[in-house]
């Protein structure tokens, strides 16, 4: 998040200003029109039965979707589920997006919960990751802060499908792995947030992808930005600070801390990345290397260097 001339052209972190940008800041950016999808997605009306691997997302119909905050009460669940929105267990240091007054690139708050435009400010498709499937309504994880926070949408309002794929971060060791089924797809080092911006914990998704026209900007090739905001800038450069995960013109900064709470990476990486994952992509970022990895195998490509 350096130069000034990619910034305003792309304000993937704070590209809200007059425009509705969808921005990317402390970290951020957006995502591609023609978004590449995964060949294991499976599209239909209900949940499909899923491996242990797969994660369903949802991606909106209509020119907007309406999402509750709270489960209506005379809706029953199978099994019991918690009836209303859930978000970050943490203290905000920074207020809530959206809300009132703010400009939030394509969501607004209202009365019984959000409204999001469809598509998107980038023109690609609205998608969100399904966590609980209860027939008329379903449970999911939204763009909003406080990061993780949930809502309700009616299954007619969307389509579904389901990924592979899963994006795993540990930030004790700048290191990032993305994983196909149980398999490694891609491991690589890279820029994690400064101290001061540090990226935020917890489960996210890839929102969308945007494919840049030089790799040579302070976003390289691609820009994957995800449903996180930065959890201690309001805004950045005058747009929202969208969390993403993109590319880089500064390759030697790979394994340090160096941005604004975006997520580094090589541009070849990234750009295998985004030619294989679709947008509805988990995102787990941990403060510590987890045990899985431990036990994971390793694909015959999935270690890739700047």
């Amino acid at each position: 998040m350096n130069s000034p001339t990619v910034l305003r052209r792309l304000r993937p972190l704070a590209i809200l200003a007059l425009s509705l940008a969808l921005v990317v800041g402390a970290a951020s950016c957006s995502s591609d029109k023609n978004s590449s999808s995964d060949n294991t997605s499976q599209e239909s009306s209900s949940t499909t039965a899923l491996t242990p691997y797969q994660t369903t997302y949802a991606t909106a119909k209509g020119s907007t979707l309406t999402v509750l905050s709270e489960l209506p009460k005379s809706v029953v669940t199978t099994p019991p589920s918690s009836t209303s929105s859930s978000s970050s267990t943490t203290a905000p240091k920074v207020p809530a997006i959206p809300r009132n007054g703010l400009n939030s690139a394509g969501v607004k708050k209202t009365t019984e919960g959000y409204e999001f435009t469809n598509p998107t400010y980038y023109k690609n498709p609205l998608v969100v990751v399904v966590l609980e499937n209860q027939g008329e309504y379903m449970k999911v994880l939204l763009t909003a802060r406080p990061n993780h926070t949930t809502g309700w949408i009616k299954a007619d309002d969307v389509t579904i499908a389901a990924t592979e794929f899963r994006m795993e971060l540990d930030l004790s060791t700048y290191h990032l792995k993305v994983f196909k089924g149980p398999e490694v797809f891609i491991e690589t080092d890279v820029v994690i947030g400064k101290d001061a911006t540090p990226t935020p914990l917890g489960r996210f998704f890839v929102t969308e992808k945007i494919k840049n026209s030089s790799d040579t900007g302070v976003y390289g090739a691609w820009i994957l930005p995800t449903n996180g905001y930065s959890e201690v800038l309001d805004t950045f450069d005058g747009g929202l600070p969208q969390v993403a995960f993109h590319g880089t013109n500064q390759p030697e900064l790979v394994g340090t801390k160096a941005s604004n709470g975006c997520v580094r990476m090589p541009n070849n990486v990234v750009s295998k990345l985004a030619e294989a994952i679709p947008a509805g992509t988990p995102i787990d970022v941990f403060p510590t290397t987890p045990d899985s990895w431990s036990t994971t195998s390793t694909g015959s490509n999935s270690s890739i260097k700047p």
